[in-house]
């Protein structure tokens, strides 16, 4: 495992967001704000822009409309500052990477980024229009009340390359599994944040993104939200949970958007901040400690990603490692 880098060469503060191509905007709206309870905060032609009913961000999810089918156009996160940019563009220059600044609506300036082939493309922004928090505002709560957008996971062809390029950002892992008899790392939770994840990294071909999870308030809020979905005809899209992950003890429910994008409702994780934290470490045959209780995930759940836009991935199985696969 590499050492945690407390002094990074620039401060990536959280994930932040994430860009959608999807072939129906008006059906993934529905979805988005009925069945997760996200709020429009802008629509302009073919794109939509929403958040969550706790964030004061302008937007954690940006849909674009699309006819070259779905995908995902990169990941958000947030830097502290302007310069944090700048700082940012060398070293990924330096790193072999590439770096480009690119217009965005409704963001501050933003860099557009990627350290190569096998991992996915990230793009940094350090500031949003400021939109009132609508915790107190119920009668604009909807649905599953989706609070805040809190990680992604990714499977990607070499984990602990990826993982190397990420903790020398100063992302430090909280909990990771690797392979019992080769000590092969698996998969990583690694965070920015004051909790366990704000990226997530599993070993199958790619880059694709997994999913995107979001928190929400209480377990009864989760299951309404399958009940919505069951009611508007979303019901076959509730696609695993709800279940239990064992650490860090957070209950799940996965659902599948119009386009086949994966979604994650979690409970609000457990803290992880302090410097001392250490991470947890389980191997490929402690299942039952990973998911505690419940039945595995469908073949879908480990097969089944959307791909980032224009990029082929490559490398490996599609399906991805799981606690309860065993391979």
């Amino acid at each position: 495992m590499p050492k945690v880098e407390l002094s990074p060469p620039f401060n990536i503060t959280r994930s932040s967001h994430v860009r959608y191509r999807v072939g129906d905007l008006d059906k993934s709206l529905r979805f988005y704000t009925e069945v997760l309870g996200m709020v429009v905060s802008d629509q302009e032609g073919g794109v939509a822009y929403l958040r969550g009913i706790e964030e004061s961000c302008h937007h954690s999810v940006v849909l674009v409309a699309s006819e070259d089918g779905p995908s995902a156009e990169c990941l958000g996160m947030r830097v502290a500052s302007e310069d944090d940019l700048h700082r940012a563009r060398d070293h990924f220059i330096a790193a072999g990477g590439s770096a480009e600044f690119v217009e965005r609506a409704h963001q501050g300036p933003t860099l557009l980024t990627s350290f190569g082939p096998g991992t996915p493309p990230i793009e940094l922004c350090s500031s949003m229009p400021v939109l009132p928090r609508l915790l107190n505002n119920f009668p604009a709560q909807k649905g599953g009340r989706a609070l805040r957008l809190d990680h992604y996971q990714c499977a990607v062809p070499d984990v602990p390359g990826t993982v190397a390029k990420f903790m020398a950002l100063g992302f430090r892992p909280s909990k990771y599994t690797t392979h019992v008899e080769t000590g092969k790392l698996l998969s990583i939770f690694l965070t920015r944040k004051n909790n366990p994840h704000d990226l997530v990294l599993a070993q199958a071909a790619g880059p694709r993104l997994h999913h995107v999870a979001f928190v929400v308030s209480d377990l009864q809020t989760m299951l309404r939200a399958a009940d919505i979905a069951g009611n508007l005809g979303y019901g076959r899209d509730v696609e695993h949970g709800p279940g239990r992950h064992g650490p860090p003890n957070g209950v799940f429910l996965y659902f599948r958007d119009p386009d086949g994008h994966r979604i994650e409702f979690i409970l609000p994780p457990m803290q992880f901040m302090d410097p001392e934290d250490v991470p947890n470490a389980w191997d490929s045959t402690q299942g039952v400690s990973l998911v505690p209780w419940g039945g595995g995930p469908p073949q879908q759940w480990r097969e089944q990603m959307t791909h980032f836009t224009g990029i082929e991935p490559a490398g490996g199985p599609l399906a991805r490692w799981t606690s309860l696969s065993g391979t």
